[in-house]
């Protein structure tokens, strides 16, 4: 078991890494994530000491994910302190809109939002979810609609809707939703749908689909019913 102990401001937090996990107690320290996370916690809550449980990297060789436990406390009473870090991540709701004959589309034309349809083991199937990535300091946002869509979009051309903790429970991942609406041709929409994207050699089996904003509710995806509503939201205004 190798350890060590990190100041914090005035937290004094002990980290302790199981050698038989293969991540050196310098990586563990080096995990963006974990340090980001011992840092935005209240005052009411207190960590003294984290154990980590597994540690998953990339294919790049560096760290992707960590488990851990925590001795955590809520105004002096010990609380449940297992965390998945993974650190934040962003999701666009990508809504094309046909134009014709140089006619500029509104949104009373509806229109399509393009999603991704993947296999989740942890789901059991196959879903269809907004194109999202990790946040890696760049403009993920714009980078991970290339990637998984193909579709170019301009930084500039992002709304951001708001950001939220999808599963505060055990996971530290919070994501923040933009929008984004692009006018296509006709042609444009069909040379978009089934499209495969996604990095295959990172596992990343991925088929775009289109699918109506009317029927946009139905998915299972909370990123998704997230980002419905607050764009919902954001036509009242």
């Amino acid at each position: 078991m190798e350890s060590a102990v990190w100041e914090l401001g005035k937290r004094r937090v002990v980290i302790e890494c199981p050698t038989s996990l293969g991540a050196s107690i310098e990586q563990i320290q080096g995990f963006s994530p974990l340090r980001s996370w011992l840092q935005k916690l209240h005052a009411d809550i207190e960590v003294r000491r984290v154990t980590i449980q597994s540690v998953d990297t990339f294919n790049s060789g560096s760290i992707g994910f960590v488990k851990l436990s925590s001795d955590a406390h809520f105004n002096g009473t010990r609380i449940p302190g297992v965390v998945f870090l993974r650190g934040p991540s962003t999701a666009v709701l990508l809504i094309l809109r046909t134009q014709e004959g140089g006619r500029v589309p509104s949104r009373l034309d509806g229109g399509y939002a393009v999603m991704v349809e993947q296999p989740r083991v942890a789901a059991g199937e196959a879903l269809l979810e907004l194109p999202a990535g990790m946040d890696d300091g760049v403009c993920t946002a714009v980078k991970e609609v290339m990637e998984e869509t193909g579709i170019a979009i301009e930084e500039g051309d992002l709304v951001e809707l708001g950001a939220a903790y999808p599963s505060p429970g055990a996971c530290d991942e919070m994501v923040t939703l933009y929008a984004c609406e692009k006018a296509v041709t006709s042609d444009e929409l069909e040379r978009v749908r089934g499209r495969l994207g996604g990095c295959r050699s990172e596992g990343e089996l991925i088929t775009v689909r289109l699918v109506r904003i009317s029927d946009l509710w139905q998915t299972t995806d909370m990123k998704t019913l997230a980002a419905l509503c607050l764009w919902d939201r954001l036509q009242l205004i």
